[in-house]
């Protein structure tokens, strides 16, 4: 009889992905075992709120669909794990089950205030067992400049694989190990080769560039003028270029102020119709993505795309950028970054991202699109 393991990870879409490296690990670990993912999507209320807009529910996790069944066997998504009735609702969907282990998929350097109670709730629900991944290098203040400078504060695909750490014996695992194995349906699949082809400008052999300009946080967003300008300069440089732009429901307006400009016949606005497997079966055929920070850019470097991304002055550098695209990625320097506020941008001015140069982004796309003619047009 096969093992069961219990994971717990909360995450939105882009950190779920930055997690997923852990999971093929795990089950390369654990061949045999029934893998569960307990997971919310965000620790914060005021965060799960806002993914749960676009998710389609508080409950809705559809990212994780991407690693089913080859990384995960089931999923147990609730709203919260740290209120009493969360506790009461999981324990009672895992009554009876029996566990040999548990799996806590954290970020790098955790505070160790987060890493006990999450600890304690594992046992909580499942009693006294093994549990992996809560070691490590860390602080109780959550003094990140001491642990950057100490080395252990990395980038965040590095935090869920602390398990392996913890292994008897450990295992040591390099960058070229770390692989993100995302796969949409065959119908997801087909879904995105047709489209492709029915919206092609008719007789053009099409290059296609994505462009992700929302995020669910505002002070996240560069400048959407920035966006209209950049699309113009690449269709002025580029020849047989149309853009695809991706999002939420929320950001379909942004996609028609961009559709707007560019015109219909070669800009196209699938944010908020496109499913999240739709669309990562779309990026892993594109060109080029480009945009603001957040799950769609994790998405496309997952699939394969050349992604890039706009980063705000929120956490270290080589912290958050897209795994094979880190080089890529486009920053601000402001005297008040990293600023670690995910909500809003403590000094108001949002420097950052107002200040970041289109020249930079604009330079990047430029390098990342003439590689991409040397790929056979799609």
């Amino acid at each position: 009889m096969s093992e069961n393991i219990l994971i717990f990870r909360s995450a939105a879409l882009g950190d779920y992905i930055l997690a997923t490296p852990a999971l093929t690990a795990l089950r390369q670990t654990f061949p045999g075992a029934r893998i569960v993912l307990l997971t919310t999507q965000a620790a914060q209320k005021a965060q799960r709120d806002k993914v749960a807009k676009y998710a389609g529910g508080e409950k809705q996790v559809p990212w994780v669909a991407l690693t089913m069944p080859h990384l995960v066997d089931e999923v147990v998504s609730v709203p919260d794990v740290q209120s009493l009735d969360g506790l009461k609702r999981v324990r009672a969907i895992l009554k009876g089950r029996k566990f040999s282990r548990a799996v806590l998929l954290l970020d790098p350097a955790a505070p160790w205030l987060g890493r006990i109670k999450k600890f304690v709730m594992i046992w909580a629900l499942l009693g006294p067992l093994p549990v992996l991944g809560w070691r490590g290098w860390g602080s109780l203040n959550g003094d990140r400049a001491a642990l950057k400078a100490q080395g252990v504060l990395r980038h965040h695909v590095h935090g869920p694989l602390q398990f392996l750490q913890e292994l008897q014996p450990p295992r040591a695992y390099t960058e070229a190990d770390v692989r993100f194995d995302l796969r949409p349906s065959q119908t997801d699949i087909a879904w995105a080769s047709e489209w492709l082809a029915s919206h092609a400008p008719a007789g053009e052999r099409t290059r296609w560039v994505a462009v992700a300009p929302g995020s669910i946080q505002p002070h996240k967003q560069w400048p959407i003028e920035n966006f209209l300008a950049l699309c113009w300069n690449l269709a002025d440089r580029v020849p047989d270029i149309a853009f695809i732009v991706l999002g939420t429901p929320v950001d379909s307006a942004l996609g028609a102020r961009i559709q707007a400009s560019l015109g219909t016949e070669r800009c196209f606005v699938l944010a908020g119709q496109s499913s999240i497997a739709q669309s990562a079966a779309l990026l892993a055929r594109v060109d080029l993505l480009v945009g603001n920070d957040g799950g769609a850019m994790h998405l496309g470097d997952a699939m394969g795309a050349k992604v890039v991304s706009i980063i705000p002055g929120l956490e270290y550098p080589d912290s958050i950028e897209p795994w094979h695209n880190r080089h890529r990625a486009v920053r601000h320097p402001v005297p008040c970054a990293p600023c670690y506020s995910f909500t809003h941008c403590p000094k108001i001015h949002n420097r950052c991202m107002v200040e970041l140069p289109l020249a930079a982004v604009q330079e990047r796309c430029e390098e990342a699109l003439k590689e991409a003619l040397d790929r056979p047009l799609q």
